[in-house]
C-alpha cells in the first residue's frame, strides 16, 4: 500500500513539473521533418544545419549534392539555388552557388539581419546541370538562445525557481515576525535581491525560448525593471528608517537613564514613530 502511494505521489510530482513548465515559455513546437523530391534519376541533396539558430546573428547553411544513380558527389556542372522563406512565409532571400566552397559543401552565408524575428523558418534547395535536377527543404526555428527548449531545460529551471520562492518566503515570513530592527533591515534586502533575481530569470527563460509571443516575457522584464530602479530611492528610505530607529532607540535609552520608568520613557520616544516601523524595545 505504502509503495502505491508512493509511485501515485512521483508521477503526480513528475506532472506537477511539466505542468508548470509549460507555463514559463510563450510557445514551442518540433521541427517539421525534411522533405526531398524524389525521382529515379537526378541529384539527391542533402542539407546539412542545425533545428534552432539564434535571432540576428549570421548563419551559414551547407548542403551535399550526389548523383541518386550513383551515389558519387556532384561538384562541379551544377547550379544550386537557396530560397528562404521568413516566418511569415514569406520570400525572403535568394542565393546560388556554381562551385563548392569546402570539398563537398555548396555553402550559402546568410546575414543575422535575416533572422531578426522570432518563429519558423523555411529552406528550399534545388540544384540543376543540364541534364537532371533535384531539390529538398528544410524547417527550422529562431529564437534568442538558439537552441530547443527541453523537458530537461524546464525541470532544471522549475526546481531553481522552486528553491528561490522557498527562500524568498521565508524571508519575507520572517521580514514581518522579526522586531528587530537590523533583522528586519537586513530581510528586506534579502527579499528585494531575490525578487530583482527571480524576475530576470524568468524574463530570460521565456524571452530566450520563445518563438512566437512573448507577452509574459514583457510582464517580467517590467517588474524587473521597476525592482531595480527602486533600489535607489530604497536604499535612501532605508538609511533614513536605520537612523532613525537608532536615534529612538538612544532617546529611550536617555529617558530610562534620567529615571523614567520604561512604558514613559517608550511613550515619549514614540511621539514621531509611525508605520511598520517597529525597533527594538
Amino acid at each position: 500500500m505504502i509503495l502505491l502511494e508512493w509511485r501515485f505521489y512521483m508521477s503526480n510530482k513528475k506532472l506537477m513539473i511539466l505542468m508548470f513548465g509549460l507555463l514559463l515559455i510563450s510557445c514551442v513546437s518540433a521541427v517539421k521533418p525534411i522533405t526531398s523530391i524524389t525521382t529515379d534519376a537526378g541529384y539527391l541533396i542533402e542539407p546539412v544545419g542545425k533545428d534552432y539558430i539564434k535571432t540576428g546573428e549570421n548563419h551559414s547553411f551547407e548542403i551535399h549534392v550526389f548523383n541518386k544513380s550513383t551515389g558519387l558527389p556532384i561538384t562541379t556542372g551544377i547550379t544550386c539555388y537557396m530560397h528562404l522563406y521568413n516566418e511569415t512565409g514569406k520570400h525572403q532571400f535568394e542565393q546560388l552557388k556554381t562551385t563548392v566552397d569546402h570539398d563537398f559543401d555548396y555553402g550559402f552565408d546568410l546575414d543575422g539581419g535575416n533572422f531578426t524575428e522570432r518563429g519558423e523558418y523555411q529552406i528550399k534547395y534545388q540544384c540543376n546541370s543540364s541534364a537532371f535536377g533535384g531539390g529538398t527543404e528544410i524547417f527550422f526555428w529562431v529564437d534568442d538562445y538558439g537552441e530547443e527548449l527541453t523537458v530537461a531545460n524546464i525541470i532544471n529551471f522549475s526546481f531553481s525557481m522552486g528553491f528561490m520562492m522557498i527562500l524568498f518566503l521565508i524571508a519575507l515570513f520572517g521580514l514581518f515576525k522579526s522586531e528587530n530592527y537590523i533583522v528586519k533591515f537586513t530581510l528586506y534586502w534579502v527579499v528585494h535581491v531575490l525578487f530583482i533575481i527571480g524576475t530576470f530569470s524568468m524574463w530570460q527563460f521565456q524571452q530566450g525560448y520563445a518563438i512566437s509571443w512573448v507577452g509574459f516575457a514583457g510582464v517580467w522584464s517590467i517588474m524587473f525593471y521597476v525592482s531595480i530602479f527602486s533600489v535607489l530611492p530604497m536604499m535612501v528610505l532605508s538609511g533614513a528608517w536605520v537612523l532613525y530607529i537608532h536615534t529612538f532607540n538612544e532617546h529611550f535609552q536617555r529617558l530610562v537613564d534620567k529615571g523614567e520608568d520604561p512604558e514613559t520613557a517608550f511613550t515619549m520616544a514614540k511621539k514621531k514613530r509611525g508605520g511598520w516601523i517597529n525597533g527594538q524595545r
